[in-house]
């Protein structure tokens, strides 16, 4: 059966020792035609053991309706791991991290503001056993007990750096012990005496520390790890091979020798190794998360800003985007080898073919123009609500006021508490754009800012505002994603004034079939769906290059590729080659503040993660 157990700091799977030599590979980042390469790759690399998280809100289409299918049937991906003989480690809490929209938890529990998330409110741990209810029938099968992969759940994913509730850790256990789970349980934390302390429940189980794979990290790890207690296996939760990346900051790379310095160290010290990532993905759709850097050099005088990751879940990791090995892998590889004392593998990995193709823009569908065409909901409110008040998760939000005919001179306008980036336009032309966190952004040139606020002169008129708001990443990490809505939740203040009264629209783009393309110019700064035709070669990777665009999302063949913005430094997205067929391929771009030009895009037959980040806007 292989069923693991542990004593005296070491697993055994039965009888036998097992040195756990894993990696986080995420079948719902990587389309479902790449999971038997990378599981190759994995193998050959000499990994024994797989770790998944799975994402509640991914799976969840309503709280009664459940996807386990395509790229979310975690059952295939189970019976895959099996089949190449790979244990895994199953992380199937509320919670992931992961730079994951809200942490994988689903939006719509933010709509009740009396539910305390990750804690043992009897109304969230309601939501997560209706949940489990679901979930665990799936896995139950594939439990090495039961004859699969699975040797080991998690309980909650570094519980230790959020909250101190063991009551919601030990309910989390009970529900999966009721489930029918019988395979150890065992959390993974921060590498502090705080979050180990706090993020494990009490019980019979293992648990890892979570750090950066660079040299001299290990030792202290294992000191912290053992001091918390002797007796179980040096397990590393995650060893961070690289770093997710943000939109309008650097990809920092993590040096390939570096990490396979940092691996050796970890090995020699007896630890039970997980890469995370060892390969990474892509956040396809709307699933990117955010975070709040209080303290980030690149933004000087900055105490706090909100910083969405980018749609690239790359990570500089061994397998990087798009399911190749890096120059990470292979000395990471090398160093295993040497260290189990087995001949280098000589295996040689051809790159998967590429393609690249030049596409025409050539039909424009003007976002006002088809509003009544993705529109999901209209609501009319005194002021304005987020969009989980409307049951509603992904996507744009659009607000409606007018404000009256005024005779003074002028007026300041401010959004006030939206998040997280607000278009607003004035009479149907643009207006500015406020950030986050970071006030006016853009402006229509002939636009006054005074005091870092646009300028609306009077002229004897009521003038119509429309306030565009993104959601672009419910922040994954910390105490601030209890506080998640998007949107508006407050009113437009015209110099401090409120303006009460609005009609409010749900904009989720997730059908655009009914939009209306003409062969026509667009309006400069004014939100536009852009659409091409395409021939390709089926089955073949490509990328689409978008650093001529501006802000938005891109669809192929009615998939979702994700947001794009060319503050970089991601400046292409990868486009899978499973979604292509032979003739006519349909591209749908939507550029909230589209350039004087958008006639043309590249799709390339590589990745560009490189660009010179600038400022997010």
């Amino acid at each position: 059966m292989n069923n693991l157990t542990f004593k005296d700091n070491c697993f055994y799977l039965d009888d036998d020792p097992f040195h756990i030599i894993a990696g986080d590979i995420h079948y719902f980042r990587i389309p479902k035609n790449d999971w038997e390469r990378v599981l190759d790759l994995a193998l050959d690399f000499g990994l024994n053991t797989i770790q998944t998280y799975v994402p509640w809100n991914a799976h969840e289409i309503s709280p009664s309706s459940y996807n386990f299918t395509d790229e979310l049937d975690l059952a295939a991906y189970l019976e895959l791991c099996h089949k190449k003989g790979l244990k895994v480690l199953l992380r199937p809490s509320p919670y992931i991290c992961s730079e994951w929209d809200l942490g994988g938890l689903p939006a719509r529990l933010l709509k009740d503001r009396d539910m305390v998330l990750r804690t043992s409110d009897p109304k969230f741990l309601s939501e997560v056993e209706t949940y489990y209810n679901h979930l665990i029938p799936i896995f139950l099968p594939y439990l090495s007990t039961r004859g699969g992969p699975i040797i080991a759940v998690s309980i909650e994913n570094e519980y230790g750096g959020y909250g101190n509730d063991k009551k919601y850790l030990t309910a989390l256990m009970d529900m999966l012990k009721n489930g029918g789970i019988d395979v150890p349980f065992y959390t993974t934390d921060g590498c502090t005496d705080h979050m180990l302390n706090f993020g494990r429940a009490d019980g019979e189980m293992f648990f890892g520390v979570n750090y950066r794979a660079i040299p001299g990290e290990s030792q202290k790890a294992k000191n912290m790890h053992q001091k918390h207690d002797s007796n179980n296996p040096f397990f590393i939760g995650e060893f961070w091979a690289g770093r997710s990346m943000h939109w309008g900051e650097p990809f920092y790379h993590r040096a390939p020798q570096e990490t396979a310095t940092a691996f050796k160290e970890a090995l020699e010290l007896n630890g039970n190794v997980c890469f995370y990532m060892f390969s990474g993905g892509t956040n396809f759709g709307f699933m990117g998360g955010g975070n709040i850097s209080r303290s980030y050099s690149p933004r000087p005088n900055t105490p706090i800003r909100y910083i969405p990751h980018t749609t690239s879940y790359d990570v500089d990791a061994l397998i990087g985007e798009g399911a190749e090995p890096s120059e990470k892998y292979f000395l990471c590889r090398d160093v295993l080898s040497d260290y189990l004392g087995m001949e280098r593998s000589q295996k040689t990995y051809t790159p998967k073919l590429k393609q690249s193709i030049s596409v025409n823009l050539n039909e424009t569908a003007d976002f006002f123009e088809n509003i009544d065409n993705i529109t999901k909901s209209t609501h009319f409110s005194i002021i304005p609500k987020p969009m989980e008040d409307y049951d509603y998760n992904y996507g744009l939000i659009l607000y409606s006021t007018v404000i009256p005919t005024f005779t003074s001179a002028l007026y300041t306008l401010e959004t006030y508490k939206f998040k997280d980036r607000a278009n607003i336009y004035v009479d149907d032309q643009w207006f500015a754009t406020f950030v986050r966190d970071r006030g006016v952004q853009s402006h229509n040139e002939n636009v006054e800012i005074i005091n870092d606020l646009p300028v609306l002169y009077a002229n004897g008129k009521e003038r119509k505002i429309d306030i565009l708001v993104e959601n672009i990443g419910r922040i994954n990490y910390g105490r601030e994603m209890v506080d998640e809505r998007k949107g508006m939740e407050d009113a437009l203040l015209c110099s401090d004034t409120k303006i009460f009264g609005y009609e409010t629209k749900t904009l989720p783009l997730d059908n655009l079939s009914r939009l209306v393309f003409e062969k026509k110019q667009h309006r400069e700064h004014r939100p536009c769906f852009f659409r091409g035709h395409f021939d390709a070669t089926p089955g073949v990777d490509t990328f689409v290059d978008f650093e001529s665009l501006g802000h938005g999302y891109i669809w192929v063949n009615g998939f979702n590729l994700g947001r794009y913005d060319s503050a970089g430094p991601q400046l292409t997205l990868y486009v899978p080659g499973h979604l292509l067929k032979k003739n006519n391929n349909e591209i749908i771009v939507l550029d909230i503040n589209p350039k004087a030009t958008v006639s043309t895009l590249s799709l390339i037959d590589h990745k560009r993660l490189e660009g010179d980040a600038v400022e997010l806007s």
